[in-house]
């Protein structure tokens, strides 16, 4: 960072260059802010044994739902407001340029912020179930409407002011929601696309406030839907079959393309000259990109790129231009078995130099961590860990639930992140902010840390111990020795097992 301001100074760095490099280092420095807190209440927890054993009493933490956070949404054109979507079925409100210092819980000052507005079941019109996503109107000058879909089978759209939530108007759906999106483009017509428990997505029309029609293709559930960041019209859907299928949205049958894991080529034409193995169509209905439920479909900020993840435990990279698998792996250590939408977050435009953009993966294994990879490479960067979420009880709830034979108890942990968001460009604050929605009530805040000199996260440090068992235990400081050499052959060796695993499928299929 010194040598970037020193050639700003003499004028050899260019101001974008120089922003862009700053940027990556406020996002490669996030760490959990547990001073940071969203209080609509506190918990009634107790006295822990560490506690007790010491003498002194700790606080219990505070929650801003009492069921859990299952979504979060923010306005991307001021970041000012933040809004929470939780099992209670309830909506909250949160100013982001509002909040108060406590120091009621101690010597250290908590950053205390209380929401504005809180929409419950109590009020008329509004969501009875657990909320399943949340979404701001993006072409408002101003934050005014904001949608929300639940377990009710509705999907509403509210009124909003800095101080109230009000419902306006209710989309009976017939199935359960699990998500919904809207294009980003402004010369988009006001479709919502919404992916239900029906084998087909839902387009409702805002100006109407009727639903137009339906898109067939999935034989199973649609978890997830997004818009093309560069086609008005095209919209890309997962569902529980494992495919994820492009539409055309003004055509009768909108299917024209299709994902195929087994595909390392793509379209590229329809020459013989192109290459054994390239695909001669778009569409195949019976192609499946995971194999499992995709709970997730996303392009980068540039639109070259298309994300997917599922239950295969396997986030895969496609070119956006040929339905090519880039045969990106992420690890081993992948975990995905969220019934409904899990998506990664992708570093914001701007954030990052060409290429150079990173992932964020919100662990399904209750133990909060999100893992930070390399977009277009897959190696892993760093781990955040989420503060107050001992490792060792979870190990041994999962354990104990996997003997019982169900997960129950898992949804509601604090280490289970049900989402993601970025705040940025924002007029206070830290330049780049991530918040978290997690399944015991709380909303956690992620800023810029420095500790060192040199610029890197303390938290690096503190990586989680679990997840590197070469790490000595008795160790107060660890040094952990990452052999490049030995992590690309491992990823080549596991690209070939999918590969070879996709060709014995296409046998049988031929067969």
């Amino acid at each position: 960072m010194n040598q970037f301001r020193l050639g700003q100074s003499l004028g050899t760095v260019s101001s974008a260059s120089f922003r862009r490099s700053h940027n990556e280092t406020l996002i490669d420095s996030l760490a959990h802010q547990k001073s940071t807190t969203f209080a609509w209440a506190r918990t009634q927890a107790g006295e822990d044994e560490q506690d007790v054993a010491s003498g002194s009493k700790r606080l219990p933490p505070y929650i801003s739902h009492q069921a859990g956070v299952n979504c979060l949404a923010i306005d991307n054109i001021e970041g000012h407001y933040l809004f929470s979507g939780g099992a209670d079925s309830a909506i909250r409100l949160w100013d982001l340029e509002e909040h108060v210092q406590d120091q009621s819980s101690g010597p250290s000052t908590i950053t205390k912020y209380t929401p504005k507005a809180t929409l419950t079941k109590a009020t008329l019109d509004s969501h009875t179930h657990a909320l399943t996503s949340l979404s701001i109107y993006p072409f408002d000058p101003t934050p005014s409407t904001l949608l929300s879909t639940s377990y009710d089978k509705t999907l509403k759209v509210h009124s909003i002011s800095p101080s109230s939530i009000t419902p306006i108007h209710t989309f009976q759906l017939d199935f359960t929601p699990h998500s919904h999106s809207i294009s980003p483009l402004p010369s988009s017509p006001p479709l919502i696309a919404v992916g239900t428990a029906h084998p087909a997505i839902r387009l409702l029309d805002l100006r109407s406030g009727l639903s137009t029609h339906s898109l067939t293709g999935p034989n199973g559930a649609v978890y997830t839907t997004a818009w093309s960041p560069k086609v008005s019209h095209i919209l890309a859907s997962g569902s529980t079959d494992g495919k994820v299928f492009f539409f055309d949205v003004r055509r009768a049958n909108a299917a024209f393309a299709s994902l195929d894991l087994d595909d390392a080529i793509g379209v590229i034409g329809t020459s013989s000259t192109n290459g054994f193995g390239a695909r001669k169509d778009l569409l195949d209905f019976n192609a499946v990109a995971h194999n499992g439920p995709v709970t997730s479909v996303q392009w980068n900020a540039l639109g070259d790129k298309i994300i997917t993840s599922g239950h295969d435990q396997r986030i895969r990279v496609w070119d956006a231009a040929s339905g090519r698998n880039d045969l990106v792996h992420f690890g081993p250590r992948i975990r995905n078995e969220r019934q409904g939408e899990s998506r990664p977050l992708i570093s914001p435009g701007a954030f990052h130099r060409p290429g150079q953009e990173t992932l964020w993966w919100p662990n399904d294994d209750g133990k909060g961590m999100i893992f930070q990879h390399h977009l277009r490479e897959g190696q892993l960067l760093k781990i955040l860990r989420a503060e107050g979420v001992q490792i060792g009880d979870v190990q041994q709830k999962v354990k104990r639930s996997r003997a019982g034979g169900s997960n129950l108890g898992r949804p509601t942990g604090g280490g289970r992140i049900n989402g993601m968001v970025w705040r940025t460009n924002a007029p206070t604050g830290e330049g780049v902010e991530m918040y978290t929605a997690h399944g015991d009530g709380r909303i956690c805040a992620w800023l810029p840390s420095f500790t060192t000199e040199d610029g890197h996260d303390a938290e690096d440090e503190g990586k989680d111990k679990s997840a590197h068992p070469e790490i000595n235990e008795g160790a107060s400081t660890t040094v952990v020795v990452v052999n490049e050499a030995e992590q690309k052959r491992k990823r080549k060796r596991d690209m070939l097992e999918d590969m070879l695993g996709g060709l014995s499928k296409q046998a049988l299929r031929l067969g």
